[in-house]
């Protein structure tokens, strides 16, 4: 029953979102990482719609493939997503591309892996909780101990780099990976206690910083 109310949830969720971003004329940039261009939530658009109903404000639904915590981002014409279904010892990841103007899913890339779920009745919790990024020719997809993935648009699948697969945290895994120049930057605290820094084009380690401290983190790091 509890993954059947979060799958409800979080589909009904990204309608809302998504009816913001496809509202006619309104957007004036991509939402291309977890809270917004600037990290800060803050979006330069005017005049955004503020109340929402079954019908109000609503352009279309779609189910997804499974239940998720991460944010929707969008890149142009396509929104990328993240879900999770599958048994505790048989996850299944997907990332899902939707094309924002009709709701219909162009392609769904499936991850295998074991669980990061957490302990003490939060095993749903970090198997679909980074929010991708992306930089308008990629998309990078974290999901914890099953490693990042580039993906181009078209949803080919470019690199992948494996991260670790130290015990998660009470509550499982969630930093969202950002980019900085030519890097992708990820908080692998619960994979195996770092910050590293990825090639964006290759996927090669540039630098790791040992870091055990973030062990039971879920912020993602900000490049001020």
């Amino acid at each position: 029953m509890r993954n059947g109310r979060f799958r409800v949830v979080d589909t009904l969720l990204l309608l809302v979102v998504f009816a913001w971003h496809t509202f006619p004329g309104l957007y004036a940039e991509d939402w291309s990482r977890f809270r917004g261009p600037r990290g800060n939530g803050s979006s330069s658009d005017k005049q955004v719609p503020t109340e929402w109903s079954d019908s109000k404000n609503i352009k279309w639904k779609l189910r997804l493939p499974g239940a998720g915590f991460s944010s929707p981002i969008v890149v142009g014409e396509r929104i990328f997503v993240t879900s999770f279904s599958g048994s505790r010892n048989r996850v299944k990841r997907q990332l899902v591309c939707v094309d924002r103007q009709t709701g219909v899913a162009a392609w769904t890339k499936v991850v295998d892996g074991v669980s990061d779920g957490g302990d003490r009745g939060a095993s749903n919790h970090g198997q679909a909780s980074h929010t991708p990024v992306s930089d308008g020719e990629r998309v990078y997809a974290m999901f914890g101990s099953s490693g990042v993935i580039a993906f181009d648009l078209s949803g080919k699948q470019l690199w992948k780099q494996d991260l670790g697969n130290e015990r998660a945290a009470r509550f499982g895994t969630a930093s969202s990976p950002i980019l900085h120049r030519d890097h992708l930057i990820v908080t692998a605290g619960a994979e195996s206690e770092s910050i590293r820094a990825l090639d964006k084009k290759t996927g090669k380690e540039v630098w790791k910083t040992e870091a055990g401290s973030l062990s039971g983190t879920y912020s993602t790091p900000l490049i001020v």
